[in-house]
């Protein structure tokens, strides 16, 4: 049985930060759309960056998860529950994976301008301009990140059930100074 009673320090800030990360592009890409090009194009920037950091840091959480032990399910929890939270868990590092990746993909083919994250990695010069391309990467991205604010959305869903209907320490573990009673 794990004994352990609630995430490190380094845990916490990946989730945190990628998860505050995450809402706040999620927020910021569907309002892009509506916007003229040249407000898009200078908003993109950050985006791009900004998606970039969500892809490294998920892969050194995902590195840290592998190679850590993480507190076990709550004496509340049923076995549906506990299959159900793994289940969303791993979903959820598998799709903030591949959301970047698919915005890496669309900017490699866009056709209206270049995309260049952190003003370093010139995401445009990886592949060949085109249109069609660019647009099945774009749907992809919007699709993923439907699914993302849902899986999110259930996700804080079940952290304030935890926290205020059944009252255990699923929440209070991930928070930053949280407290644990042993």
């Amino acid at each position: 049985m794990n004994n352990i009673l609630k995430y490190g320090a380094t845990a916490k800030w990946l989730h945190w930060f990628i998860g505050l990360t995450a809402i706040l592009m999620l927020i910021a890409g569907r309002t892009m759309e509506a916007l003229p090009l040249t407000e898009r194009e200078e908003i993109i920037m950050g985006h791009s960056g900004l998606g970039t950091l969500v892809l490294l840091l998920m892969l050194v959480r995902l590195s840290w998860r592998a190679s850590h032990e993480t507190p076990g399910p709550t004496d509340s929890m049923g076995s549906l529950q506990i299959r159900l939270s793994k289940l969303m868990h791993w979903i959820l590092y598998g799709l903030l994976i591949l959301q970047p990746l698919l915005g890496i993909s669309q900017a490699m083919y866009l056709t209206d301008y270049e995309v260049v994250a952190f003003g370093l990695i010139d995401y445009s010069s990886l592949a060949t301009d085109n249109a069609d391309t660019a647009q099945i990467f774009h749907v992809a991205h919007s699709v993923n990140a439907w699914i993302l604010s849902a899986l999110v959305t259930g996700h804080i869903g079940a952290a304030l059930y935890h926290h205020f209907i059944a009252k255990d320490s699923v929440l209070r573990r991930m928070l930053p100074y949280g407290k644990v009673e042993t």
